[in-house]
């Protein structure tokens, strides 16, 4: 009887220390996000892109590289989770707020198709540039974003000069 309640105690304690142990899931967004943080990018949680203005709720997670310049900012959201927004020349995306102006449909065009399936929207913001993304792929698909999110800021600093 004494064994028992020995056991039961130490399972007692021990029970919610296991809960703060991270699954492999959890590690595997922890070290998306520190490469992701130190490739320079801010992650965060994010409005759905394609949201109405009185669904408020942050379910989407962005990855955004921060603009250098701040006379540089855009204004913009490219998107492919629903049919909201008004058809984009990019089959499948379409456009919500405002387009992005036609100096950048070019390097969209020759980007968009090479995009992980995981990101669902591109968001231009007074914050940075960057992606709705799932989470669901791995490092490789992280550099991918990264790079991307690299030539859309080095676009946005070529049509501001």
């Amino acid at each position: 009887m004494t064994w028992l309640l020995i056991v039961f105690g130490t399972a007692l304690v021990l029970s919610p220390l296991m809960w703060l142990k991270q699954t492999p899931h959890q590690r595997r967004i922890t070290e998306l996000r520190r490469q992701a943080s130190a490739a320079s990018l801010q992650v965060s949680l994010h409005r759905r892109p394609d949201a109405r203005e009185d669904e408020r709720r942050l379910e989407a997670v962005c990855y955004r590289l921060p603009w250098q310049d701040t006379d540089c900012r855009q204004d913009w959201v490219l998107q492919r989770l629903s049919d909201r927004g008004w058809p984009s020349e990019h089959q499948g995306w379409s456009w919500m707020a405002q387009d992005a102006g036609q100096q950048w449909h070019d390097l969209l065009a020759e980007n968009i198709a090479n995009l992980p399936s995981g990101v669902g929207a591109i968001v231009a913001s007074g914050q940075g540039i960057g992606v709705i993304w799932d989470e669901r792929g791995d490092s490789a698909e992280l550099n991918q974003i990264c790079d991307f999110l690299h030539r859309l800021r080095q676009k946005a600093e070529e049509i501001c000069l």
